[in-house]
């Protein structure tokens, strides 16, 4: 990821057109937690918000991509398989598409010779092992296409929050209720 992952979920939250204190709220988060996640660095450690959290915000920002850049930073094991998955300009993620799928076309017959027995032989390692490495940069290449169409489509800001009325004082929720007069909050159960 050229990105690190500070400023990426701010940079998503921005882009689907949400204010940290909306975002937090459709998120069930403080905007102190928010503002912590949005500030998460690889190098420090610290603020790494919960995958669950990650995908909430992934759907509430509308960006698939961000799932990808999220476990880019944070896991070493994916950053190792899908290090060549990136944000290009259009022209340039469907050229290098079409590029790296004409590769693994070129390779199809010799490959097609190895596999009719359903097993590579020594001899066969060579030509499968560069059917394999072609076909793995084909498919990063389709995901970055992919990703770079889905970034260029424009989000629609959809807010699912709902607003709650209150009578005579009482505010209600799954674990306890409580009752306010003017400022002060008094919590029961």
């Amino acid at each position: 990821m050229n990105e690190k992952c500070k400023g990426v979920l701010k940079t998503f939250r921005e882009r689907a057109g949400f204010t940290q204190e909306e975002a937090a709220c459709e998120l069930c988060l403080s905007v102190h937690t928010l503002s912590n996640y949005e500030s998460y660095s690889l190098e420090v450690r610290k603020h790494l918000p919960p995958e669950e959290t990650v995908l909430k915000m992934a759907e509430l920002y509308q960006s698939d991509y961000m799932k990808i850049l999220f476990l880019n930073e944070t896991n070493l094991i994916f950053r190792s398989i899908f290090s060549n998955v990136e944000l290009l300009d259009l022209p340039t993620a469907f050229i290098k598409f079409q590029s790296e799928t004409e590769e693994v076309h070129e390779l199809e017959n010799r490959m097609r010779k190895v596999i009719l027995d359903n097993r590579i032989d020594d001899h066969e390692l060579e030509v499968s092992g560069l059917f394999l490495k072609e076909l793995m940069e084909s498919a990063m290449s389709s995901l970055s296409l992919a990703f770079s169409t889905i970034e260029k489509t424009p989000v629609k800001k959809q807010h699912k929050t709902k607003k709650l009325h209150f009578k005579s004082g009482m505010i209600m929720n799954e674990r306890r209720s409580a009752s306010y007069e003017g400022e002060r909050l008094y919590a029961r159960g």
